[in-house]
């Protein structure tokens, strides 16, 4: 930043932010789709792939390197996009002066390279000036506690976590900085996209320390975020008397209500955490509305940093659908060394940000690049198998753009050192080689990507309420992030393609097997979508608790709700609560006490498995079904034909089970869906995976073991010629099976014709 004004500083009034709560959408249910939720760019068909990378914040890379770098990542590399992230606190130090003399610069070297750029909306770094004029607008956690802006690692310029947006003086001058930011930017031929939100959540309840409490992760109890929920719950019930009857409360007038601080209770905890999520998506559209009124001519995208239901909800407080509504392109980050992300968990994320995205293009906004640094520590080295594994992972799922984080590593803070595709000193690096030939062949192949999407026929069906109120009954989501891991990993070692759906999405198409996991709350119209569904043909897997709740969270005195137990035939008895089966000694505890223990589950049907029950253990009682499960002489599974359809029953976390690594669940799965949905190609330990194109395919096969593998592969008939893409080798086919050597953790990709 220079020290005198340039032409790129400008002197402005606060406007009055013209955005209000008063059309908020009350919480009914589920989610509903977002007002003025934007149709899907139409992609013209020279489009090509998004693929670059995160290039400049603020300082970094130095003036001095700038121009070389995006000379290099034009021309030499071949990307086309990079990603800026100006944080609001840098470029805005004092009111009404905005300096944007390095965008300026960068922004101008793109045109001259004819790179595109993805500018950052990144106003979690508010200014200090703001902060001083108005410390009421400070985030304040669950203790009460307002949150200082203070520095943050992952930018040094600090002014972390930001401030309220709920206050209209942090609205005017967000409003101000996006004006004027989007006005810079749009006025570049380079520009092409707005990050609207980086990693979109309630900023603090990521915590920058480890030291963190529990309570000081909820965000916000500010008064004005209060007074808005006030607001939301009157709206909601339509009387103060109808609030007590639900909440079981005796509140005397609204000044009285507020939000939970400490767990024990259900429905309050439900109610004020939809209420975030519900002010996170005001937010976006705040933001979105903010840069159309000065740009509507160029792409908004944003993106995620985790990806409900298969990470928690509460704290991050945000749906991803409700989001992507507001959007024209939807995304997810991805840091795969860093968090240890095995390839079927990143695939998961891949799929559900694909599902959250609706008919809209999806990218992997960030990908990282080298290792992961948060100071003293560091991540093990990314390799180039895990650049090109984790590239054809998103390109196989659909995804139609990848941006790395970042190019050049961070220079000081706790992030420097890491994540960079280049050495510090620019030097090349075999990470960025591989980068530019995946890139390459990703665009020789954009005919078949263009217009390409899997197309699952299986479904796993979320609703963020039941993992709510996981947190509100446990302190954390684990049994309901676990179960959805689970089943997503069963489908991933059985070759499918998933989509993640909510209650809605049940009659928008028959898929052929919808799972339901770890579903505790009964919602009358959802049970009765998934009634019709069966009935209709679909296979239902469902689990222990189903409907343990009904919509006020109130225990049901029957298990599954509103006649379901006739039509499914079964009833669930009282549960038993797992504790880890290390902790029992067999010695001292009688034999019918190991029941409390993870005994064991032993299934007859579809095929004869044994699994280690998890969270819950569910007895039933069998009333027009077929017992397929036992447990210690108890029954705890039953099938029943419903309809076109089936209902299977399984009494424990099943998804819990096999996320903590037992594979029998996985053969269980695999008997009641291989023979209703046949993958396209198979493997018994490759993961293959098919792109179909209208003249040619590809099929991308992964070893995600740590042994290099080789398999046959049939393929379907209509292909007869095979080659590598990356060697150009031709592979022999013979009566359509195709022997293929994987290299552990890593991928090969071959063109089929």
């Amino acid at each position: 930043m220079k020290g005198r004004f340039s032409r790129r500083e400008f002197l402005h009034d606060a406007k009055t932010v013209g955005l209000c709560w008063g059309g908020m959408r009350i919480f009914a249910g589920w989610p509903t789709k977002a007002e003025g939720a934007q149709t899907p760019p139409v992609l013209p068909s020279s489009q090509p792939f998004i693929y670059g990378s995160a290039f400049y914040r603020p300082p970094n890379p130095p003036a001095s390197m700038r121009r070389e770098m995006l000379r290099d990542i034009a021309q030499k590399y071949r990307f086309n996009i990079i990603r800026i992230y100006p944080a609001w606190v840098y470029y805005n130090p004092a009111p009404g002066r905005f300096v944007f003399d390095d965008l300026e610069e960068v922004m101008k070297y793109c045109d001259e390279f004819g790179l595109r750029v993805l500018m950052g909306v990144v106003t979690e770094d508010a200014p200090y000036w703001l902060e001083e004029a108005h410390p009421e607008t400070r985030y304040v956690d669950a203790r009460g506690n307002p949150q200082r802006l203070i520095d943050s690692s992952n930018n040094v310029s600090g002014g972390w976590p930001g401030l309220c947006l709920d206050w209209d003086e942090v609205q005017s001058a967000v409003r101000n900085f996006i004006t004027e930011l989007t006005r810079l930017a749009s006025s570049h031929p380079s520009m092409y996209a707005y990050d609207c939100w980086n990693e979109a959540h309630i900023e603090p309840a990521w915590p920058r320390s480890s030291w963190i409490l529990p309570q000081e992760r909820l965000y916000c109890y500010c008064e004005q975020t209060i007074a808005k929920f006030r607001r939301w719950l009157e709206q909601r019930y339509g009387s103060l008397d109808a609030l007590n009857a639900a909440w079981v409360r005796r509140y005397s007038n609204w000044s009285q209500v507020d939000p939970p601080r400490n767990l024990g209770t259900y429905l309050d905890w439900v109610d004020w955490r939809n209420f975030i999520i519900e002010r996170d998506t005001w937010e976006m559209k705040f933001r979105v509305e903010a840069i159309r009124a000065v740009n509507d001519h160029h792409l908004r995208e944003s993106h995620c940093g985790y990806v409900p239901p298969l990470d928690a909800v509460s704290t991050s407080a945000f749906n991803g659908w409700r989001l992507a509504e507001c959007l024209q392109t939807w995304g997810m980050s991805n840091f795969p060394r860093w968090a240890n992300i095995p390839p079927y968990l990143g695939a998961g994320r891949l799929e559900a940000t694909r599902s959250q995205a609706a008919e809209k293009p999806f990218w992997m906004t960030e990908l990282q690049g080298g290792h992961g640094s948060s100071g003293l520590v560091q991540s093990p080295h990314m390799r180039p198998r895990d650049i090109r594994l984790w590239n054809w992972l998103a390109v196989a799922a659909g995804a139609k753009g990848i941006l790395y984080w970042a190019y050049y590593a961070e220079a000081t803070g706790r992030e420097a050192m890491g994540f960079g595709l280049i050495d510090r000193d620019g030097s090349e690096t075999e990470r960025v080689q591989e980068a530019a030939r995946d890139n390459r062949l990703i665009q020789e192949h954009w005919d078949i990507l263009r217009d390409y999407r899997p197309k699952p026929r299986v479904a796993i069906l979320t609703d963020q309420d039941n993992a709510i109120l996981t947190y509100a009954m446990a302190g954390n989501e684990d049994a309901s992030v676990q179960s959805f891991r689970g089943y997503y990993k069963a489908l991933w070692k059985m070759d499918q393609w998933s989509d993640f759906i909510e209650p809605h999405d049940l009659d928008k198409r028959q898929y052929v097997v919808v799972i339901v996991p770890w579903h505790l709350i009964g919602k009358k119209e959802t049970f009765e979508r998934l009634r019709q569904c069966a009935e209709s043909g679909t296979t239902l897997i469902v689990e222990t608790s189903f409907g343990l709740f009904d919509e006020r969270c109130f225990y049901n005195p029957v298990i599954p709700p509103y006649g379901l137990d006739e039509v499914f035939g079964y009833r669930e008895k009282e549960n038993y609560y797992m504790r880890p089966r290390a902790e029992a000694d067999s010695g001292s505890l009688a034999p019918a006490e190991m029941i409390n223990y993870e005994p064991d589950v032993h299934f007859s049907l579809p095929v004869q498995a044994t699994v280690r029950a998890n969270t819950y253990l569910t007895p039933i009682e069998v009333r027009s079904a077929t017992p397929i499960a036992t447990c210690m002489d108890l029954t705890v599974g039953a099938r029943k034909q419903v309809g076109k359809g089936a209902v299977y029953y399984i009494g424990t976390n099943l998804g819990a089970t096999i996320d903590s690594g037992d594979d029998a669940g996985i053969e269980l799965l695999r008997a009641i869906i291989h023979p209703l949905a046949p993958p396209l190609v198979s493997s018994a330990k490759l993961r293959p995976r098919l792109v179909e194109g209208s003249n040619r395919s590809l099929l991308a096969v992964f070893n995600d073991t740590s042994q290099d593998l080789t398999e046959n592969l049939v393929l379907p008939t209509r292909y007869h010629q095979a080659t590598d893409i990356h060697s150009r080798k031709l592979l022999r086919l013979e009566k359509g099976a195709l022997s293929l050597s994987v290299p552990y953790e890593d991928v090969v990709v071959v063109e089929l014709e």
